[in-house]
């Protein structure tokens, strides 16, 4: 049986002689982007600067299959944070170039210098899959090589090779304007206090295995396990039976992701800020400790939130009025491409239930901050900081339905909301471009409407590619569409799958054939719109265009005062 053996260490000892890591070719191509990158770069910047400096950084596990007696190292889990860390220290090491202090202080964990005595050759300490790994040393490993990244045309590339770039560019942005020192004092950080758990084996069946526990929720030892055995045992005798079969109702009720997915939400409700340790050590500081009984923490925290979050999971908020406008909000929400929502929805429901339009008013807001959070592309770290400030003034007791509020929208940020409705919205992502279709055909519904089950594609109206010898192209120039393909005013929601012929009808043809359902009409609000229209010019596309902002505007409060053309000078 293979030995698997486990140790913690710091990065300097990671990026060092004792370890060549190599990705091999059967994983998956390096998949971090910007978001993943700056998110790291923030906590690890933000860390350095807010916690003691005798704190260490935790940055997870990584899986390899290694021998004692080699230092070969292949990356079964763990490739994205040893590239993106590997880009950073490069990103610091240009930064550095020539300081009379801090110049080439960073190579070695990059490169491996070399060593004659030990028989050591200069080489890369991490070697990316063979796809990437030329493109990998010369523009990241290479001293010098980040700038290089400057001149490339980033349309040439694409998956791992664009992230690459990508992250390259922003770590040395992010750095840029940081004073020599403190990019110094910041890079000694990372490699004297970051920490990464090895857990090595000597073959890929044993290592694979390790990676499936370490990947399968439903079979680790999750925090809610660790939790109970603390939690339960601290309760008496006597009344521990009752209060397990409570917490096993819990897991039950919930589902065993979302019942973890608990102590991770109500950590945040305590803690208001994203978690700079593991939610286990945070959720036993912040929530078990200053509870004190846990009884208390039984009866008055965890099966309270749990009623609340699994409304939020079933949108099964029931009240004698308001329950289906509550229900539907919550249903918004989850459209949203992330779930850093739900504490704040959980406190409000938890503090709002028994006066339902008060319950109502906060989660319309929540809604709209959310919503613009994810149509503006704000990333995880000031998501998470700006609902913990959501979360902070609630518990303050100040009114987060007032004008300036955390939940409220600034003046810019409703602006930066409009700029980003009224621009190429197609050429978002998927999740994007289809909640924002979405919420426009909800807003011109006069009925609550469901989107769960329903099949939904996006279609264009005017075609992106019309034939050569198409009425389209006699009624646009290339200008005019590019200008107005992609944007919402030439968008609808077709309940069939994408027919790439039907696409390029000519538009009357199209609307007969293609965009009306088997009873001759449509059965989205926003593609009914376009049937009441007997030609799809420029001008019309415009004058929908006004329209569907106007609607936005009207519905999401953003009343930011401009005119049609100001808001296409954005």
């Amino acid at each position: 049986m293979s030995s698997i053996k486990g140790a913690e260490l710091k990065l300097h000892k990671v990026f060092s002689s004792d370890f060549q890591f190599e990705i091999p070719d059967y994983q998956r191509p390096y998949s971090w982007q910007i978001e993943h990158a700056e998110e790291l770069f923030d906590d690890l910047w933000t860390f350095r600067e807010q916690e003691d400096k005798s704190e260490e950084y935790f940055l997870g596990s990584i899986v390899l299959i290694k021998s004692d007696q080699s230092m070969q190292a292949d990356v079964v889990d763990g490739q994205q944070r040893l590239t993106t860390l590997t880009i950073l220290l490069a990103a610091i090491r240009d930064r550095l170039k020539g300081h009379p202090k801090w110049g080439g202080a960073f190579d070695k964990y990059i490169m491996e210098p070399g060593d004659i005595t030990l028989d050591l050759s200069p080489k890369p300490r991490l070697y990316l899959r063979k796809k990437d790994r030329s493109f990998f040393g010369k523009y990241i490993q290479l001293p010098g090589g980040i700038e290089e990244l400057e001149v490339l045309d980033v349309s040439r590339y694409k998956d791992s090779k664009l992230n690459l770039i990508n992250n390259a560019r922003a770590f040395q942005s992010r750095l840029a304007d940081i004073d020599d020192e403190l990019v110094g004092q910041f890079g000694q950080f990372i490699v004297q206090k970051c920490l990464l758990v090895l857990v090595t084996t000597e073959n890929f069946k044993s290592a694979y295995r390790i990676f499936s526990v370490m990947n399968d929720r439903g079979l680790d030892l999750a925090p809610s396990d660790i939790l109970k055995a603390s939690i339960i045992s601290s309760i008496g005798e006597h009344e521990r039976e009752g209060y397990t079969e409570l917490w096993e109702d819990m897991e039950e009720r919930l589902g065993r992701d979302s019942f973890n997915d608990l102590f991770a939400h109500v950590r945040m409700i305590f803690r208001k800020e994203k978690y700079r340790r593991s939610v286990l050590d945070e959720f036993s500081d912040y929530v078990v400790k200053p509870t004190a009984s846990g009884k208390k923490l039984l009866d008055n925290v965890l099966l309270p939130y749990a009623d609340t979050l699994e409304i939020i999971i079933n949108r099964s908020f029931k009240s004698e009025s308001n329950a289906q406008r509550i229900n539907e909000l919550i249903e918004w929400l989850h459209y949203l491409n992330n779930s850093d929502w739900i504490p704040v929805a959980m406190e409000f429901v938890r503090r709002f239930d028994n006066d339902t339009d008060v319950l109502s008013a906060h989660l319309e807001r929540l809604e709209r901050l959310g919503a613009s959070l994810f149509i503006r592309g704000v990333y995880a770290t000031p998501r998470i900081n700006r609902f913990g400030l959501v979360l902070q003034e609630l518990e303050e007791g100040k009114d987060l339905l007032a004008e300036g509020s955390a939940l409220d929208l600034s003046l810019s940020e409703r602006k930066d909301t409009l700029y980003w409705l009224n621009n190429h919205v197609y050429r978002y992502s998927g999740r994007l471009r289809l909640y924002i279709t979405m919420r426009l055909d909800a807003f011109m519904s006069d009925q609550y409407v469901s989107y769960r089950e329903r099949t939904k594609t996006i279609e264009h109206v005017l075609p992106q590619n019309p034939a050569t010898d198409s009425q389209w192209r006699l009624d646009w120039d290339d200008e005019q569409r590019e200008n107005w393909v992609d944007r919402i005013g030439n968008l609808l929601l077709l309940s069939r799958k994408k027919n790439s012929e039907a696409s390029n009808y000519d538009f009357v043809r199209k609307k007969e054939r293609y965009f009306r359902s088997r009873n001759g009409v449509s059965s989205f609000a926003i593609s009914t719109d376009v049937l009441n229209h007997d030609e799809w010019a420029p001008a019309t596309v415009q004058g929908r265009q006004k329209a569907l902002l106007k609607l936005f505007e009207e519905k999401w409060q953003l009343g930011v005062g401009l005119s049609w053309e100001e808001i296409e000078n954005l």
